[in-house]
């Protein structure tokens, strides 16, 4: 359903973004983003590793960070540039999880393996690093989301050890909280989290199949979902966003089975409100450039009874609400693509209100 109406509230799908990256333009298995000045995005492109170890694509560089444009109409997206790469040097990374942008344009991204936070200006050019294990952990950290609140604070997920750590920009630690268990104020290998605008936390509880909502201190607010693949329950929950009404966005993974990856939306009490399953019809720019230029390419297509499976999220891994153009972007990971869904203020459809 390309436009939906539900609760007071209409969501319209608007336009995809990229394409596979081994067909040139476009992005590999993007996980997670985040908005910069002029809606710029920043998006991790995690890649994919070859036996060697190796992060590989076509041009040798699967694993970075795209900076895009997605633009207002579709058509009008357009890369800005890239930088990092595969790696463990200064500003590399392995397995890339958050990414977040600062007042400054700073761009803090974490490293699920390297258990480091690393920071570039807004143009890609890095900065520093800080490691995100203290003396005494036990174990790995497993740094997974980041995200920065208004005092310039950082909070940076463990998807390992099952805790939420709080930073001041110079990397050091100012707060703790968490441990695994499923009970309220505990974890099971976390990833993403948000911030809304009172200041508290939602962090995406992955083994739990849940979001928990915490205050700026840690203090258990609220829960989102429940474990099913029903209306209104999640199924390894991978990120979270919330929007300035309140209403919290839910990147819904996958349950291995009938469900390919969905986004959960509830309304700021925790009621569920709708899903959305991708609709993808028209394919993005680039992919349709590269379509175009593959003549086999186009009889295979001609071949199917139905292109509908390639409409739908494909384990959707992060998701980013951008405030200034109302409007939700859906990393459609495995499709290696961005869904975009426009949340429309006054809706009208005259003939339906005769």
């Amino acid at each position: 359903m390309l436009t939906q109406v539900v609760a007071g509230r209409t969501y319209s799908y608007s336009h995809c973004v990229g394409w596979g990256g081994g067909s040139g333009t476009g992005f590999t298995f993007p996980v997670a983003a985040a908005l910069g000045a002029d809606g710029l995005l920043y998006m991790i492109n995690r890649g994919s590793e070859s036996f060697s170890g190796v992060a590989w694509n076509e041009t040798g560089n699967a694993a970075r960070i795209s900076m895009v444009t997605p633009g207002d109409n579709p058509g009008n997206e357009e890369l800005a540039g890239e930088f990092s790469t595969y790696g463990d040097g200064d500003g590399e990374f392995i397995w890339g999880a958050g990414i977040a942008v600062d007042r400054q344009q700073n761009v803090y991204l974490t490293d699920e393996w390297l258990d480091r936070v690393s920071v570039f200006d807004r143009d890609g050019k890095f900065v520093r690093q800080w490691s995100v294990l203290e003396d005494g952990d036990e174990g790995p950290y497993g740094a997974s989301g980041v995200v920065v609140d208004s005092d310039e604070n950082l909070y940076v997920v463990g998807g390992r050890s099952h805790q939420v750590s709080r930073y001041n920009k110079d990397g050091r630690l100012l707060a703790r909280w968490g441990g695994f268990g499923g009970s309220q104020n505990q974890l099971k290998s976390p990833w993403g989290v948000t911030i809304d605008q009172m200041g508290d936390l939602y962090v995406a509880d992955h083994h739990n199949h849940r979001v928990q909502k915490f205050s700026p201190d840690g203090e258990w607010l609220a829960q989102f979902g429940n474990h099913d693949d029903g209306r209104g329950q999640l199924s390894y929950p991978t990120d979270v966003a919330v929007d300035p009404d309140g209403d919290v966005y839910v990147c819904d993974w996958t349950d291995n089975g009938y469900n390919p990856g969905r986004v959960q939306i509830f309304d700021p009490e925790g009621k569920f409100i709708t899903s959305l399953t991708g609709d993808a019809q028209t394919l993005s720019k680039w992919g349709q450039e590269w379509v175009d230029a593959n003549p086999d390419v186009i009889k295979a297509r001609r071949l199917v009874r139905s292109t509908e499976p390639e409409w739908r999220f494909a384990m959707p891994r992060g998701l980013v609400f951008d405030v200034d153009q109302s409007r939700l972007l859906v990393l459609d990971t495995q499709r290696c693509r961005i869904q975009i869904y426009d949340k429309l203020k006054h809706y009208d459809v005259p003939q339906l209100n005769l």
